[in-house]
């Protein structure tokens, strides 16, 4: 197995950390304002971020894609990959970066970004020698 991070730019960095503190401030300002009812969601929201921002990574296994960004998980076949291209699209996904790989598989496709691109493309090509990557 290998293990691969996500690569982490600095727009996403700005608004994943500047949403952090937003978060943070209305905390306090909640909890100066006695506004307890608030509370709970503002920390599920900043553990939704810090969960995504720190767990976002993709497991190369013998036969599996696994996919991993906080609470989602996608399990693809590396047998069901048709292609890998690049791809600077800003759909949500799980990707850390506008510096994406789009997979397109057999069920659809999915947006990542591994920190060591060409590493993972390689790892890939020996996997599986039918899919086609594009730059």
């Amino acid at each position: 197995m290998e293990k691969f991070g996500s690569k982490k730019d600095g727009v996403f960095a700005a608004i994943h950390w500047g949403l952090i503190i937003a978060l943070i401030f209305l905390a306090v300002l909640s909890i100066l304002l006695k506004f307890w009812i608030i509370i709970p969601v503002l920390l599920l929201i900043f553990a939704f971020f810090m969960w995504t921002w720190f767990t976002t990574n993709y497991e190369v296994q013998q036969d599996t894609l696994i996919v991993k960004s906080g609470p989602f998980r996608w399990r693809i076949p590396i047998s069901s990959i048709r292609r890998i291209r690049r791809s600077k699209n800003g759909t949500s996904s799980p990707a850390l970066s506008l510096d994406r790989l789009e997979i397109t598989y057999t069920q659809g496709s999915i947006l990542i970004s591994p920190d060591q691109e060409q590493q993972f493309l390689t790892r890939f090509k020996t996997l599986n020698h039918k899919i086609e990557i594009e730059s």
